[in-house]
């Protein structure tokens, strides 16, 4: 019986790490490095382990990114642009890797992308840096997470291999 209730208990502490949920809003800064251009954002995020996600832009308004299962949906500019993440290679790495940083798994992140990774404790905030090992065409260079206290995300840095920098600031 004790063996049976250890099983139960431990299996009711990874549903609950399961559920983990967060509500935020976000700003965000997209720099065009090529054309020294940066775009700002901002909106809400609801984001439901282990894989749901919604972005919702209020600017600009009407854009979003959706993450549900292996669904992912994004608008910008008017345009709505649909992935089946399980047949899509190169949007399943992108979108495996925007999920394991929000809920703190940076170290499957930096395995996934083949990337170093060095994590600093500055008291409040727990900083990780997942840089990549070698040149690609299309990912994430450089992605930099800073995580409060409690574990969650407060800012996020991804840097793409095309040149574009993309800083989420999020505020519970």
């Amino acid at each position: 019986m004790k063996k049976f209730l250890t099983l139960v208990f431990l299996m009711l502490l990874g549903l609950g790490a399961g559920a983990q949920e967060l509500h935020c809003t976000f700003t965000q800064d997209k720099t065009l490095k090529a054309l020294n251009k940066v775009i700002p954002g901002k909106g809400t995020v609801t984001f439901k382990a282990p894989d749901q996600l919604e972005m919702i832009y209020s600017e600009p308004q009407g854009e979003y990114l959706i993450i549900e299962g292996d669904q992912m949906r994004s608008c910008v500019k008017g345009k709505e642009i649909k992935f089946d993440t399980s047949r899509n290679a190169r949007m399943r790495k992108m979108r495996n890797t925007l999920l394991d940083c929000i809920n703190g798994s940076y170290e499957k992140a930096a395995k996934d992308n083949d990337a170093t990774l060095v994590v600093e404790d500055k008291g409040k905030i727990k900083s990780v840096a997942i840089l990549a090992k070698k040149q690609e065409v299309t990912g994430y260079s450089k992605i930099l997470i800073d995580y409060d206290k409690k574990g969650l995300p407060v800012r996020l840095v991804l840097d793409e291999f095309t040149g574009i920098s993309t800083e989420y600031i999020f505020t519970y």
